[in-house]
This record gives structure tokens, sequence and C-alpha cells, in this order.
């Protein structure tokens, strides 16, 4: 059978980050599984993922605040721990009790603090690349954080550099198409989306690793971690730190694959979730 259509969805709420109307999809139907995008990024960023995945999972994709076609208040709390409380609110909202979780890059990190601070929501977990093990804000991001440059910095994060963003995320720059660049472009005119992502990255704390090691060690989800050889944004060191804090996951490391595998390799991505969540959610 078929999975039904793309349903576009928007939620009214205002839990902690006032998140008003988040946009957001969903397809198929089975066990639950949420997708949360990376920092800069949206739904978008799974498209290629949604339709197979959808044949055998009910699958949400929901873009954060300041993202894809989400509001962007400016006076919101952006910090890691609020969105992860926007992203539970969400799932109370919809009648999500419980839901394996995908996320890439800051949806990772997400991801993380969901199976930490709620594990019985969370039945597994796929770690794309997740932002769990950062020394330093990405040299990409870092002038937004500055108080007076990052102003000026938001003002000319325009469309136009999302080529060279792409550049960075992506190994493969065969996949730089002029479509792609203009579906990622189109948040970005608006001014004052670029101010609230402004916002969300000076909002980011870096937890000490010691800190993170501890809480890592004490999850119990199956979990299986994804990362590109290639990374520029999140270099594959971070995979070998999380992978040995996280014994117990499935960790592949593919070659030739940049910072958004399941843009780079979607066929590959999607067959290691499906096969990965079909034995661990039947055991």
């Amino acid at each position: 059978m078929e999975p039904p259509a793309i349903q576009l969805n928007t939620e009214n709420r205002k839990p902690e980050t006032e998140n008003q109307e988040w946009a957001f999809t969903v397809q198929g139907r089975g066990p639950d599984l949420l997708l949360l995008h990376g920092f800069g990024a949206s739904s978008f960023s799974w498209r290629d993922n949604v339709g197979p995945l959808s044949r055998h999972y009910r699958v949400w994709t929901l873009d954060l605040p300041a993202h894809g076609a989400s509001p962007a208040p400016l006076e919101a709390d952006y910090s890691l721990e609020a969105l992860a409380r926007g992203v539970l609110d969400f799932m109370d909202r919809r009648g999500i009790r419980k839901a394996a979780v995908v996320g890439n890059s800051l949806g990772g990190s997400l991801a993380l603090l969901l199976a930490r601070d709620h594990p019985e929501r969370v039945t597994a977990l796929v770690l794309i690349a997740p932002g769990v093990a950062v020394r330093r804000i990405p040299w990409i991001f870092y002038p937004l954080r500055l108080p007076g440059l990052g102003l000026i910095a938001a003002a000319l994060l325009g469309p136009w550099l999302m080529p060279l963003a792409l550049r960075v995320a992506y190994h493969r720059r065969d996949l730089i198409t002029p479509e792609v660049v203009a579906a990622y472009a189109a948040p970005f005119r608006d001014l004052r989306r670029r101010l609230a992502i402004r916002r969300l990255c000076r909002q980011l704390r870096l937890q000490p690793l010691e800190e993170i090691a501890a809480w890592l060690g004490q999850l119990r989800q199956p979990a299986v971690i994804i990362w590109g050889r290639e990374d520029l944004i999140l270099p594959v060191t971070q995979a070998y730190w999380l992978k040995d804090q996280m014994p117990r996951a499935d960790f592949h490391l593919l070659p030739e694959v940049g910072h958004a595998p399941q843009e780079e390799v979607p066929e590959v991505v999607n067959k290691i979730i499906i096969d990965f969540l079909g034995a661990s959610l039947k055991n």
C-alpha cells in the first residue's frame, strides 16, 4: 500500500521558545519517526528520505523556530534546552507518545537532549553528525556570535551566501544545483529570520566534554551514529569521540561524504536507518 500524501500543517502554541505555528509534514503509517534538521537548514534537508522511510514509519519533519517556514520570534529563548522542550511540546500536541528520533547536526543535539531528559519518549536514536562534542563554534557561524559585528553579519547573511555555505556542508559539489541553492536560500531573504538565527547562534552554550560524557554514558536507547568522513563543519575526530562515549551504538563512517549524509548519499542513509530501526524496535 502506498503511503498517504504529505500533509502540510502548522501548530499554534506558546512554549518557552514562543514558537507559534511550527511548520511540519507527516507521511506514512507505523511507528512514529521524527526527523530534526541542522542549524540553518529546514525539513527540505530530508527531501530524499521521507518517501522511503514512510513506507515503514509515520514520518514527521518539522522546521525549528527561525528555520524553513516556521516563525522567527526575536525575543524567544533559542537555547538547546528550550528548543528540545519545544520539540517535546510538539509531540504532546500531535499525540506522539513516543518516537524514534533522527537528528542531523543541531537536530542531533536536540535528539540527545530528548533522550536524556525524557527517555520514555524516545525509542531509538539516529545521530547524523550531531553537534555534541563541539569545542568551538564552526567558523562559518562564529561572526554571528559577536556583539556588534554579529548584527552586521546577520544583515549581510543573505541568499547570496548560500552557494558558499553549501560548498562547506557538501563534499559532493555536483549536488549544489540551482534548485537546492534556491530552496536553502529562500528563508534567508527575511532579515527578521536572519536576526533570529543570530540569536540562536549567540545562545548556544558549549558544555564541557566531561559533563557531556557523563550523561551520554547513561543513555539506554539503541543508537546509531552516521558521519561523513569529509565533514568540514564537525570533523571526524568528534565522531570517534562520540563513538567512545557510546560504545554500544552502531557506527557508520561514510567515505566521500560531508556534513549532510542524508542529502549526499540518501540511499545509503535510508538503508542504515531502516535496517537499524527494524532490528532495534523489534527488540
